[in-house]
């Protein structure tokens, strides 16, 4: 087998890395402004579902193009997100400085919500890149994911402490910098997507290739500027009786 056949595992994998490492530096570029970090996450999403569904992506226009569709409500959901998170992580800090056993139990507290609030992140800018729903229902639908499917959510949470850990550790060793400028975001966000993609396509009733496989079990909304108004039936039947006798008449 020739390794360097623009179809071999090993060409493929470049091709994959060469994504990651494109679609990190855009997320990083977009997110300077820091209330466009929900925008690129979500349009990080967008790229990551075609990457993994075997799409022929363009990884600038498509990252672009979701990042414009989704900018208002994605930037509305990571502003009320970094907001609470706020709110926990000064309250961590608070209770820490008072150091009573009340200020322990409700730091505990502040942490557990904080890495509640993390897990509702890590599916809602997934399904609000693929999805069209309304910002209240964004939020419940990534906690009833989080209930129904609890190792995923763990699996996920576990994945980006690793990683951020771990770059950390790198961060202090000024010669590893390029490995978090190039996969510090995208490639956490890439395994992450490993792991919750077998929900959204047993929800799609697709497989990994984007083919359907089964009766759709979940109603994908369609954009309501995309929606055309279909004939009723009924109705143009209606119409068609009327004009019949109309011409008897």
């Amino acid at each position: 087998m020739n390794l360097f056949r623009y179809d071999s595992p090993l060409m493929q994998l470049l091709s994959r890395a060469a994504d990651l490492i494109w679609v990190n530096l855009l997320v990083l570029v977009c997110s300077i402004p820091v209330f466009t970090i929900g925008a690129s996450l979500s349009a990080m999403s967008s790229v990551i579902y075609k990457i993994l569904h075997h799409e022929d992506v363009m990884v600038t226009r498509e990252f672009f193009k979701a990042f414009g569709k989704n900018f208002k409500q994605a930037t509305i959901v990571w502003m009320i997100i970094f907001l609470i998170e706020g709110v926990l992580a000064y309250d961590v800090y608070y209770s820490r400085q008072i150091g009573t056993a009340f200020s322990e139990a409700m730091k505990t507290v502040a942490i557990v919500m904080a890495v509640i609030v993390f897990a509702l992140m890590l599916y809602i800018f997934p399904l609000q890149a693929h999805y069209y729903n309304k910002t209240k229902e964004l939020f419940k639908n990534a906690a009833i994911i989080c209930v129904v499917h609890p190792i995923r959510t763990i699996l996920m949470i576990a994945v980006q402490a690793f990683l951020v850990a771990l770059g950390v550790l790198i961060f202090f060793d000024y010669k590893f910098i390029p490995l978090l400028v190039a996969f510090g975001i995208s490639l956490p966000w890439y395994f992450c997507a490993c792991i919750y993609m077998p929900v959204f396509d047993k929800l799609d009733g697709v497989d990994q290739f984007g083919n359907k496989i089964a009766p759709e079990t979940f109603k994908r909304e369609s954009d309501p500027s995309e929606e055309k108004e279909e004939p009723d039936p009924d109705e143009s039947a209606e119409d068609e009786v009327t004009e019949e006798e109309e011409e008897k008449s």
